[in-house]
């Protein structure tokens, strides 16, 4: 390779909202010119269509490397291919590989009743909180224990049809690779709350109360030994990556962390996108037990040497798109700036943010929306800063039951294109968690987080820098007492109803 040359990643990032991809530098930059994007969306149950994402996964690429072409050439080879898939998702596929499930994913809008059973039957067992600590999930509607024994009470010939299951990012590399399925990393199986985190493999224990065997299962490996290599249609198709190393894909999560820079303890991330949640990445000591699972939050792998600790919240920039279209207002910069002349919490509502059902930290598979304290008075938005307050307040619990865990002065470094584009939220958020929230000059954390880990597998991720901090939101004394007592009405509210 001539010296003037450099390994380049090729990077997909396959979120909840669109699918992106794009070529990185070594110092995870992107390299200028090649980003595409092709928007996607859930069905209203909570499902993906495979065959949709899979052309608008497809599609990305050809436009990516097309740019790559025509703006990149002789900068160099796309030595390595990094990637994410939303966490979770699974399907079902035939001995030939072909689909026979949709994609079931954490806005599962079907399987809250088996959750609801399988965890009374774990807790009369008094088993549930050995298989939370086992899995480092608990049972919810979110992950697919509850998901299969709906899928075996509900449509039985559909789920005896499944030969294999999958995550959607390790169906579309069996496709490009012409096999029938393809092992999973131990990242994305641990967002299926299927995983034994002690062994790094799936958990003997819950498959005993599932209809599945282990032999429908993919094996579990590091997301960084992937290597799979392209049949010859795909080879033709993508010829710039015929010799690039494939990694696994990880869980959304974990590659928006380390591309925030919260890559240990001393740095939390807060990311808000569809849905929103707050993290820290904890190492695994050499030696030593799995961290246990803090009460109410979940804990996955990013890799065999790093755990990724935290709270998520299945609503979160949601909220705020629903918002727009409920109100029907087209103007969302003048709706933020009226809700931002309100004071904290001045308008009278109390808001459990739940559109599809709650994840951390109370795990109710049945909760929904609810607004209390609606008047005659009530205005727009009053309601848009009692929604952002709302789901700051849900993070404020996430935060607590995360503190102990980090160290007491981690910078909150924010990520996700609902904080990106709205200061107010990032003030809300500042004023509740009582910390500050630091917004950095990365626009696609999630993709940077995925370079630097495809390149952390080529072993030559040394030097890559911090992302820099453009703005802060410190908390302000005031709003946070307002703030205090506004999460304590928020909490008998909840009470009341779930």
């Amino acid at each position: 390779m001539p010296h003037t040359q450099q390994p380049l990643a090729l990077v997909l990032d396959i979120g909840t909202s669109s699918v992106r991809c794009a070529v990185y530098r070594p110092d995870a930059s992107v390299l200028p010119g090649t980003a595409a994007r092709r928007p996607f969306a859930f069905e209203e149950d909570g499902t993906a269509r495979v065959d949709t994402l899979r052309a608008r996964t497809e599609e990305v690429i050809d436009e990516c490397l097309t740019r790559y072409r025509e703006t990149a050439a002789g900068i160099g080879p796309i030595a390595v291919v990094g990637w994410t898939g939303f966490a979770m998702s699974w399907l079902g596929v035939n001995g030939e590989g072909k689909p026979v499930t949709p994609v079931y994913t954490y806005a599962d809008a079907t399987s809250a009743a088996y959750a609801q059973k399988l965890r009374a039957e774990l807790d009369g067992a008094g088993k549930a909180e050995a298989i939370y600590q086992q899995s480092g999930t608990p049972i919810h509607v979110a992950y697919a224990p509850a998901q299969l024994l709906r899928l075996a009470a509900a449509e039985p010939e559909r789920l005896a049809a499944v030969a294999h299951f999958q995550t959607a990012s390790a169906h579309l590399l069996a496709c490009w690779t012409g096999q029938p399925f393809a092992p999973v990393s131990s990242s994305e199986a641990g967002w299926t709350g299927l995983l034994e985190r002690s062994r790094l493999d799936w958990n003997d224990d819950l498959l005993a109360l599932l209809p599945i065997a282990r032999t429908q299962l993919p094996p579990v490996i590091d997301y960084a030994n992937g290597n799979s290599t392209l049949s010859s249609p795909y080879r033709r198709r993508w010829p710039e990556l015929s010799d690039a190393h494939f990694c696994l894909a990880v869980g959304d999560g974990a590659a928006a962390n380390i591309g925030s820079g919260g890559v240990d303890p001393s740095r939390l991330a807060l990311t808000i996108g569809t849905s929103g949640a707050l993290r820290a990445v904890i190492p695994q000591v050499e030696g030593e037990a799995v961290p246990p699972v803090p009460a109410g939050l979940w804990c996955y792998p990013v890799d065999k040497r790093r755990w990724l600790v935290g709270g998520s919240l299945t609503d979160g920039g949601s909220l705020f798109v629903w918002l727009l279209e409920t109100l029907r207002y087209k103007d969302a910069s003048s709706l933020l700036a009226d809700a931002g002349a309100l004071r904290a919490d001045s308008h009278g509502l109390t808001i459990l943010p739940f559109l599809r059902s709650e994840r951390s930290p109370g795990w109710a598979n049945d909760a929904q929306m609810t607004i209390s304290g609606i008047t005659a008075n009530t205005e727009p938005a009053h309601i848009v800063r009692a929604v952002l307050e709302a789901v700051a307040l849900r993070f404020r619990l996430i935060n607590q039951r995360l503190a102990p865990h980090i160290p007491a002065d981690s910078p909150m470094m924010a990520g996700g294109g609902g904080l990106q584009e709205n200061p107010l939220w990032r003030q809300i958020l500042a004023d509740a968690l009582g910390r500050p929230v630091h917004l950095t000059n990365i626009d696609e954390v999630t993709s940077r987080g995925a370079a630097i880990l495809a390149f952390q597998a080529l072993g030559m991720a040394e030097g890559i820098p911090l992302p820099e901090v453009i703005e802060t939101a410190h908390p302000q004394a005031t709003a946070s007492a307002a703030y205090a007592l506004a999460a304590q009405r928020q909490e008998k509210l909840y009470k009341i109803l779930l």
